[in-house]
Order: C-alpha cells, then structure tokens, then sequence
C-alpha cells in the first residue's frame, strides 16, 4: 500500500493506470466489462469499488432503492465511516471528526475483499458536493492510512456521471471473499503521517507564514468564499465539532491563508473541475485579507499546500483535487488540516476580564491560536450573541508540550493490524455498510 507512493503514483498499476485519481465512468465501465470488479483475490489489476452513501434518516439508502453501479459495495455510514470522535489532540482529552484508527480501516477494507493489489474506485450516490465530500473524505484517510494514489481512484460524478454516460444501474448486491489485509501488518505501518498536519505542526506551519514564509507554504480554506469574487475574510459561525448546537469561541482566517470554496472546485454536482481550472482558480484566490490575490508567482513558487476548512471533510476535497489532480506527478507536498477551525478556533486561553468569550486553555498557554488569527471575531461579541461551548471539561489539567502534543499520529505509528497475510476469510455481502 504504502512505500514509495505516498507522493508520486508508481508506474506499475497494470490495466488501472490513468493519468490521475479522477476517473470517468467510461473507464471505470471498461473494468467492469473485463472481469476487474471483485476479481478473485491476489490478482494485481482488480478492483473493488466503494459506494460510499450515507443511510437516510429512515435508515433506507439509494443503493438499495435506487440502485448502483455493478459490483459497488456499499459504505453505509458514507464520510463519518472515516472520521472518530474520540481522539485526543495537543491540549484536548478529546476532538471531534478527526481521522479514523487503524483498527477502523482494517475492519473496513477487509469486508471489502481489499488486498495490497486492489485498485479501490470511490463513488457516491449523492448527487451533489455531498458526494464529493464522501468520496474526497474516504480518498483521504486511506492516503493518510498508507494508499499510494495510482491505487486509490474517484469517479466523476460519482454514481450519476454512471447513469449520465448511458449505463444502468443494479439491485443486485454482490458477494465478496474477505480479505486478511491490514494497514499495518507483520510488524510494519505504512501509515503517511506527513499528508496529515496535526494542531502542533499546523501551529508551527503559520507561525513559519507569519515569519516570512521561507518554506513556501500555501495554506487554502475551502470553507470561506463560496459566492463573492473578493472572498469572505471570515468563516463562521463554527460550529464546535463535537456539540452542533453549540460554537466556538472565536473565527476569524487562519493567518496567510487563501480563500478556495471547495464547492467552486466542482462543475456541477459531484463533477470536479479539471487541472487548467482548478489551476486557474487558485491564482484568483485572495489572501486573509479579503483583496490579495495568490498570482502566478507564488502559485509557482508553493512546495506545500494546506487544505483546511470547519471539521476537515471540504477540506478532503481540497486535498484530493490538489494531491489526485492537479499535482498528482509532482514533487509538490499536499497536505490535509485534519482538525481544521472547528478545532482551531477552541484553541483560546482564559480570560478573566472577559470569561464570556469562552476562552478555556490555561494563561499563556502555547496552544493559544488567537494571535495566528486574521480578522478574528469573538463570537460573544458579535452583532447576534452566540451560545458559546464549554469544552473547559475537554482540557487536561496539565497541557502537553508540542513534543508530546501529536497524539494521534504517534498512536498511528504505533498500530499493528491482528491480521497476516493478503487474502482469505469467507464471503461478506457488499451492502451490508462498513
């Protein structure tokens, strides 16, 4: 899975190779056609691909009323099957919608029949950014989990581009062999720590920015600018990622970053733009202060782009649009915000003069990221008042340092799936949601 294509496709993908991780339904209905789909375990040139489609609210789900693409296992839980709300981060005991465990993508790739030969194919059934933020959000956990790109694909316009190109969809469920696969089996982890930026290192990344940028970082917030041709200065209200009806306590842009809805990055629906727009794009997009553009020159100039937004699921497509299409073979970084503002804008120390701006880390403490913050606003003070979380119960009593502030990934490094070899296991049927 992993080794040497963390950041350029390996040139050994046999009949999946494509010129990047966007595929249209013609391609993908050329593998169906060869037999690739849920080929027989260990063949390298097979297939699997997830629906990933989140159930209604009635527990009903358009793979099954609707129908889907032939041999598509379902992902019932669609984007939240990649994301925990459990861990713990830098000062907090717990964060919401950070990425999932090891245990959690070996349970899913292996009801999947996924072995280390598998070209996995990502759809959805929604047709609309909902779709591009499922697919985008599976897309980027299982690079972060160690999927080199020429194995991991996303299909444009997801299930309707199928349906679009003028083929039909099945009821059928298919029955698939298990796998034994596992991200991090016989003693090793694949897992590409370096695409994910932890709060720590995110603090350090803007700090750099702050200081004169001489390490050419990027950072882009897909969540600010969604209408205005000069881009809104401020995202929010946010919402706190673990209580929705509750926010946080300040917004504002993270400093020096630039502002590229993730919805300007599709055409229509789940239908992504291509490399020239995107391209494009990114040249217009404007700085925290609402009126400088990137340009060309320091477009060309970037070696690391950083893909933010709320609770890391636009910023999922940020990631995939820049890591699978527009740099897919490069030398370029592309890097994924995990925690993004929802996690960012807790980051406030008390205040005793103003304990009203919910502000709940110790005095003084360096986790504090108000500073690092353009035109921020503290959501008390705002025009209409806020209810303003309490996470003060989040907080440990005595906050780590940045050294031991990277708990996630450090618990990342250190799993090991309970699994050996590549295949094996009974069947699993394909619709029963991961």
């Amino acid at each position: 899975m992993g080794g040497g294509g963390f950041d350029q496709p390996a040139t050994s993908a046999a009949t999946t190779q494509t010129a990047n991780a966007l595929i249209d339904a013609g391609t993908l209905k050329s593998w169906v056609d060869a037999g690739l789909v849920n080929k027989a375990p260990g063949s390298y040139d097979r297939v699997v691909i997830l629906d990933v489609s989140a159930n209604a609210g009635d527990g009903s789900n358009a793979y099954n009323t609707v129908g889907h693409i032939p041999g598509a296992q379902l992902i019932s839980a669609g984007s939240g099957a990649f994301q925990d709300n459990t861990r713990a981060e830098g000062p907090l005991s717990i964060t919401g919608s950070m990425v999932c465990t090891g245990a959690a993508i070996d349970t899913l790739i292996q009801n999947a029949g996924i072995d280390k030969n598998t070209t996995i194919v990502l759809t959805s059934n929604a047709a609309s950014a909902t779709g591009a933020i499922n697919a985008a959000r599976a897309y980027t956990t299982l690079r972060y989990w160690g999927f080199p790109k020429n194995r991991l694909k996303v299909l444009d316009g997801g299930n309707k581009g199928w349906t679009d190109a003028g083929y039909i969809l099945t009821s059928v469920v298919p029955s698939v062999q298990k796998s034994t696969y596992g991200v991090a089996q016989n003693g090793t982890t694949n897992v590409n720590t370096d695409m994910r930026v932890s709060l720590g290192e995110m603090i350090a990344y803007v700090k750099g920015i702050r200081d004169g940028n001489a390490d050419k970082v990027t950072i882009i917030d897909t969540v600010r600018g969604s209408t205005t041709t000069v881009n809104a200065t401020v995202s929010g209200p946010t919402s706190d990622l673990l209580d929705g009806t509750k926010f946080t306590p300040f917004d504002g842009a993270i400093k020096g970053s630039y502002s590229y809805h993730a919805t300007r990055m599709l055409t229509s629906g789940m239908y992504f733009k291509d490399a020239a727009a995107i391209r494009a794009d990114l040249v217009a997009a404007f700085g925290t202060d609402g009126a400088t553009p990137l340009g060309e020159t320091n477009l060309d100039a970037t070696k690391t782009f950083i893909s933010l937004c709320r609770a890391g699921n636009y910023a999922s497509i940020g990631y995939f649009v820049l890591d699978g299409i527009v740099y897919y073979n490069s030398n370029v970084d592309v890097k994924w915000y995990d925690g993004s503002l929802g996690q960012w804008n807790l980051m406030a120390a008390a205040d005793a003069s103003n304990p009203t701006r919910g502000g709940k880390l110790a005095v003084g403490s360096i986790w504090d990221t108000t500073l690092l913050t353009d035109n921020l606003t503290w959501n008390v003070d705002a025009p209409r008042s806020k209810v303003i979380v309490d996470y003060a119960s989040r907080v440990y009593g005595v906050e780590p340092s940045y050294a031991n502030g990277n708990q996630i990934e450090d618990a990342d490094r250190a799993y090991r799936s309970t699994v050996s070899g590549s295949t094996g296991g009974g069947s699993s049927s394909g619709g029963g949601g991961c």
